[in-house]
């Protein structure tokens, strides 16, 4: 299968935030029936296919695009890596890599980074999305699921 530039998306962005980094965390890692309800796009359809110390395998969907995957996340502070195990919007293998961090002056930075490669039609679309907005679509959702931990 052909790798070509424009169905690879590599984005790297950064979140800063007042929330102390043990919140951050705890809602990074977040897998019971409250995950669907941090993250605006997934569906509450998702499911926790198994999970252990500092990993779940996890079920996650899009349904109003019909996008599903599975993904391996594993976490070790202060990074949580999601790995792509099966997807029909992403080639296996692809990676989301989070890491907490705490800032300075008090709260946390978020910096995150996607290496994924798109598959089919609707896979391409949105990868394509990423890549353009070079990270401000996705900046964007992470703020929207962080201004949840507040409550």
């Amino acid at each position: 299968m052909s790798r070509g530039r424009s169905s690879v998306a590599k984005v790297t962005y950064s979140v800063e935030t007042e929330l102390d980094p043990k919140i951050v965390w705890d809602g990074l890692t977040e897998f019971g029936p409250r995950r669907a309800q941090l993250w605006p796009d997934l569906s509450p359809s998702f499911e926790v296919l198994d999970r252990g110390e500092g990993w779940a395998r996890v079920r996650e969907c899009t349904d109003s695009l019909g996008i599903w995957s599975i993904e391996r996340y594993e976490w070790r502070e202060p990074v949580i890596t999601a790995t792509v195990e099966e997807a029909n919007a992403a080639q296996a293998g692809g990676t989301w890599r989070m890491e907490v961090r705490p800032r300075p002056d008090g709260g946390s930075i978020l910096m995150i980074s996607m290496d994924r490669q798109a598959k089919g039609f609707v896979g391409h679309l949105v990868h394509g999305l990423f890549q353009v907005t070079n990270g401000r679509f996705l900046a964007a959702r992470t703020r929207r699921m962080l201004s949840k931990l507040r409550g």
